[in-house]
């Protein structure tokens, strides 16, 4: 562990401001693709879509099943979220282009309430509550991606619209499995660095991304 790992003293607190902290790396992110990422590339918006999106499910899978480190530094974490931010650039544009700015703005206010109102509830409930929940999201997740990547060769949008209604349920749950395994952690005395807190910001991150992308989807395809 690296011995230069800030101790923390409420690491669900701290969780939530390296988690807020990080989103705002991804909106710099965004501005930054904004202004220099090239037209063309942002009109390939939608290639773009699918790889970001089977990317966020590859990396929830991956450390979901604990094929990431414990212990890594949050810088890790900023780096990752400000690429991310740049990549999602052209997805973002095109919704708007397609939405409308008022739209995809309350689509985010959306999945910034929803999120809240679950770490809420889970934050609310004894440590480990939910813990119960991580086998079942883990394979609902697995089929998640692979019902994802078949239907890139199917292109139907009534299953896009399915697979993001349940891409959303997925990662509320996640939500709340997370908050959970926070506090149990907590209560193990397991997160006194700050090093330790790297993962469960960086799976609440990708939490919160996959259900703004899977709102933004099915608004889009109702549209």
């Amino acid at each position: 562990m690296n011995k230069m790992s800030t101790k923390v003293s409420n690491p669900i607190s701290e969780i939530f401001k390296y988690l807020a902290i990080s989103i705002l790396f991804m909106f710099i992110g965004f501005a930054i693709g904004m202004k220099f990422v090239p037209e063309y590339i942002a009109g390939l918006a939608n290639i773009i879509v699918i790889i970001l999106v089977i990317v966020m499910l590859v990396l929830s899978l991956i450390s979901r099943k604990g094929k990431l480190p414990g212990s890594f530094s949050m810088n890790f974490v900023y780096l990752f979220t400000f690429i991310d931010g740049i990549a999602f650039y052209p997805i973002l544009n095109m919704y708007i282009q397609d939405l409308g700015p008022t739209i995809v703005i309350n689509i985010l206010v959306s999945t910034i309430a929803l999120f809240g109102i679950l770490a809420f509830i889970s934050s609310k409930k004894p440590a480990g509550h939910y813990l119960n929940l991580g086998l079942t999201l883990l394979i609902s997740l697995f089929i998640l991606f692979i019902l994802t990547i078949i239907n890139i060769f199917i292109g139907s949008q009534t299953i896009s619209i399915l697979l993001s209604i349940v891409g959303v349920i997925i990662f509320s749950g996640y939500v709340l499995f997370d908050i959970s395994l926070i506090k149990h952690k907590e209560n193990l005395g397991q997160l006194k660095e700050k090093n330790q807190l790297s993962i469960h910001v960086l799976n609440l991150y990708l939490d919160f991304i996959n259900i703004f992308l899977d709102l933004l989807n099915i608004a889009d395809n109702f549209r």
